[in-house]
């Protein structure tokens, strides 16, 4: 065996300092890498179920070491926990970033079918927030919910902040003549618990939800009660 050939062979074969660099390469920023592992546990918790999953097959998946896992996360209720706080932190966006209802041109004498499309356009927003990530949300509630005073804590804050919203366009809408003065945070709670006990009977059943039919269903029922327009009509020049 020549010592040329020995050498081409040795020429394509990589070196420990060559198979250093190719690990490199798949360096990933700090940022990227824990949203790598989320989005790769969620992948892995939906698939498996909460309970059947665990960190080895988080790290197979994502092709890291527990290590390197654990640089980002505790455990495995700790991966869970910031899939919950992503889902809370992008509704937090979207309700600070929408216009109030005050702040609305023409919204005082808009006519009804107008202000209807608002609210439903308003409420699809909220749900748009929860169900960007639809696949955390099934698993919570499907698996997790009731699981530990973590993710019950995170679910708790979801729903004081969706309230504290919802009560505060009641009120403004109050002031501004378009609804009854009923007691807002009543109000708001049964349109809540309405929505909410929709998609948990869509989840229990495993049916898709269908986020358009919520929201028109919750703001019809409202706005305009279930009276046919007749026997609302009637009842209003009593």
């Amino acid at each position: 065996m020549s010592v040329l050939g020995d050498l081409k062979r040795v020429a394509g074969r990589p070196t420990a300092r060559h198979r250093g660099a190719a690990r490199r390469r798949t360096y990933l920023p700090a940022a990227d890498r824990r949203a790598q592992i989320l989005d790769v546990a969620r992948d892995v918790f939906s698939q498996r179920g909460y309970h059947a999953a665990n960190i080895a097959d988080i790290c197979s998946a994502a092709r890291i070491g527990r290590g390197t896992l654990y640089q980002y996360f505790d455990n495995k209720r700790a991966v869970l926990l910031s899939l919950m706080e992503d889902v809370k932190a992008r509704m937090r966006r979207v309700l600070d970033e929408r216009p109030q209802v005050e702040e609305i041109p023409g919204a005082r004498e808009a006519p009804p079918l107008l202000i209807a499309a608002f609210c439903r356009a308003r409420v699809r927003a909220l749900l748009d927030a929860v169900f960007a990530d639809e696949q955390t949300v099934r698993l919570v509630l499907r698996e997790a919910r009731g699981l530990d005073g973590g993710v019950d804590r995170v679910l708790a804050a979801i729903d004081r902040m969706v309230l504290k919203a919802m009560e505060a366009d009641l009120r403004a809408a109050q002031r501004m003549g378009v609804l009854r003065p009923l007691d807002a945070r009543l109000v708001a709670r049964f349109m809540l618990g309405g929505v909410e006990k929709m998609v948990l009977q869509a989840i229990a059943d495993e049916e898709p939800i269908d986020l358009d039919a919520l929201a028109r269903t919750a703001v019809e029922v409202e706005l305009f009660g279930l009276l046919v327009d007749e026997v609302r009509t009637k009842e209003a020049r009593r």
